[in-house]
């Protein structure tokens, strides 16, 4: 098998090159594509990886100049696999990129997209760094060609990714990310999610800062402003507001809205407050951001009589 994948191979190889005495003038890569991509073929059935790399590399390169982008990226991604059974994980994304590249030129974006994210799951566990940036791309290549309807499962999966890593800032953009492209495609339900995700996770991570920013950042869309989810967001906020761990579980129990969260979110919302974090730093810091109008004002006064009243009340805590 490997005797006669190596024949082909080689006579692929002479009809690329020009001959005098072939009458041939410059090469003929209609003739070589089939051969290489049977010589591919033989080599991986004989379990000669190395090789099969090798030849499906040439079978890519002979669809490039024939003109067939989609033929090339199809040989990328057989090389992606490849290399992942190698254990090569460098190169597995170096041919899922080269494989979108190649369907981005012949009109596909939705396959690119599509290709850019399988990558990115293959590699989660052995290159966590290439498999983020080919979330990214796979996500900037459906937003981009404004095939972002397709783009479901690449966010939600992307999202999840980040959480696992401990991202909370990039876990955050892309749940904001996921809630404008949800709204573009009038999927209400999975926007309010993405939202509410969003101040869990900076909930979870104890910047209650960031998640009150966060918060006031998606009520700014009306769409979202008088939702379920946001009204739970608000309950949620009430309750870190009076540092009070009791009412953060029960809440969290009782409202649908908590349960209905993408599995990854889910999981750390059940398990709001995070033991690790200073939770009266955080209910201080939520009291002075939650501050309503009229009880501002009242502050103030209470600063300007005797005793200054609000600034003893925080020494307190």
């Amino acid at each position: 098998m490997e005797k006669e994948a190596k024949e082909l191979m080689k006579k692929a190889k002479g009809l690329t090159v020009p001959s005098l005495l072939e009458f041939r003038i410059k090469p003929d890569w209609e003739a070589a594509a089939p051969l290489l991509d049977k010589a591919a073929l033989l080599y991986k059935q004989a379990g000669n990886l190395e090789k099969a790399v090798e030849a499906y590399e040439r079978a890519a390169y002979a669809q490039e100049r024939l003109g067939s982008q989609w033929h090339s990226g199809k040989h990328y991604e057989v090389i992606a696999e490849l290399c992942r059974k190698l254990e090569q994980p460098e190169r597995v994304g170096h041919y899922f990129k080269l494989a979108a590249d190649a369907y981005m030129q012949c009109g596909k974006p939705t396959t690119a997209g599509e290709c850019l994210f399988r990558g990115a799951r293959v590699l989660e566990d052995v290159d966590a760094d290439t498999a983020l940036k080919l979330y990214y791309d796979s996500l900037d290549v459906y937003e981009s060609s404004e095939k972002d309807a397709y783009s479901v499962d690449a966010f939600r999966h992307a999202i999840a990714f980040l959480l696992r890593q401990e991202l909370w800032a990039d876990a955050v953009e892309v749940q904001m990310r996921f809630g404008v492209v949800s709204e573009k495609n009038n999927a209400r339900h999975s926007q309010n999610k993405a939202y509410l995700g969003a101040v869990v996770t900076w909930l979870w991570a104890g910047d209650a800062e960031k998640a009150w920013m966060t918060f006031q950042d998606a009520m700014a869309v009306d769409a979202f402003a008088h939702t379920e989810e946001a009204f739970a967001a608000d309950a949620l906020f009430e309750a870190y507001r009076n540092n009070d761990t009791d009412a953060i579980q029960a809440l969290v129990k009782s409202k649908s809205q908590f349960k209905h969260l993408d599995h990854c979110v889910a999981k750390l919302v059940q398990r709001l407050p995070n033991p690790g974090c200073r939770m009266r730093r955080m209910a201080r810091k939520l009291k002075k951001l939650m501050v309503e109008p009229e009880e501002e004002d009242e502050g103030q006064e209470g600063e300007e009589g005797e005793g200054g009243g609000r600034h003893g009340e925080e020494d307190l805590l």
